[in-house]
């Protein structure tokens, strides 16, 4: 069975390493490329819109304004690996390497700014897939009680659009989109359970494996620079109190204010559903077609938290964690 789905790409000519050793070169094949290669996005540079064919193989089913030289529509694609850059204030963007016959193209599965300098700091070419499957954040199961603008809490599952929940920053907020999926609890869509006090949450507490928890860090020991970060509930799984179900079913609800937002769920800060082109890409079908007709101009800034990758988190922050928020 075919489907399709639409991204934004960047040509490979429009990243060039503006420092480091192919420094002038543009994004190229992975044998070429050299981690700790600084990257910058052209000033002048426009992503191009593509529609991709997903069934036995990728091709291209629609091309807007791309050349024809090197994107025809009915093109295969191949996918050659996942790379990950790091800005100058530690935003992490991971991105997709596509080739098109010739032509080399970097697909961000988050948002990529104009200016800063990207660092090159992994390169896994096992990564051969879109992961079409996968989650944006902002994700809570069934049951997840969401604190609402009065401070009473309220099941996920009995939201009303329009109601006031409260946020960290910015006091209480309405509540503008709820989406709603079930899918096979499996993979990227098996959800984390947080037992009643490991994070300092009130009750037990499932979510998608991309929802990201709000840590705020005292003491000189931190993950990343800052001290506020956001840290994916999959990087917290321990194996004996965090725990990630693979099996059954389960319905997720993902929440969309105004501005990206931090919200208290079980009583714990969470992030709600960030709304780019980018995240939107990434989304179940049905819910990306709903928001995206409801909030065509929609266009959110992820909040100011310093996201911290897996790479950063040991075993001995984990286990710091959740001891430090029972106590």
């Amino acid at each position: 069975m075919a489907y399709d789905y639409e991204c934004e790409v960047f040509e490979a000519d429009a990243l060039r390493v503006s420092w480091g050793i192919n420094e002038g070169e543009r994004l190229g094949a992975l044998a070429e490329l050299c981690l700790g290669d600084s990257y910058t996005l052209l000033p002048d540079s426009a992503p191009l819109r593509l529609t991709l064919t997903m069934g036995d193989h990728i091709r291209l089913k629609a091309v807007d304004g791309a050349p024809d030289a090197f994107l025809l529509a009915g093109a295969r694609v191949a996918i050659r690996g996942e790379l990950k850059f790091m800005s100058p204030d530690s935003e992490l963007v991971a991105a997709l390497l596509l080739q098109a016959g010739t032509a080399w193209l970097l697909l961000p599965l988050n948002p990529i700014r104009r200016g800063p300098g990207y660092t090159l700091i992994s390169v896994n070419p096992e990564v051969t897939d879109l992961r079409m499957s996968e989650l944006v954040r902002g994700c809570f199961a069934s049951g997840a009680r969401v604190t609402l603008g009065d401070g009473r809490l309220c099941p996920v599952e009995a939201l009303r659009i329009g109601q006031t929940i409260r946020t960290r920053d910015h006091g209480p907020q309405p509540l503008r989109w709820i989406g709603r999926v079930t899918a096979r609890a499996h993979g990227s869509f098996a959800p984390v359970t947080f037992p009643a006090g490991s994070l300092g949450n009130l009750g037990a507490l499932s979510v998608g494996p991309l929802q990201r928890i709000f840590l705020y860090q005292r003491g000189e020991e931190r993950l990343g620079t800052q001290a506020e970060v956001l840290v994916q509930a999959q990087y917290l799984v321990d194996g004996r109190r965090v725990l990630q179900r693979d099996t059954g079913y389960v319905d997720y609800y993902s929440l969309v204010f105004d501005q990206h937002q931090i919200i208290y769920v079980e009583g714990i800060p969470v992030e709600s559903m960030l709304v780019s082109r980018a995240t939107m890409d990434r989304l179940p079908a049905t819910l990306a077609e709903d928001l995206a007709e409801r909030f065509p101009h929609l266009n959110q800034h992820a909040h100011f938290a310093q996201d911290i990758p897996q790479e950063r988190l040991t075993e001995d922050h984990r286990a710091a964690i959740l001891r430090d928020k029972q106590k």
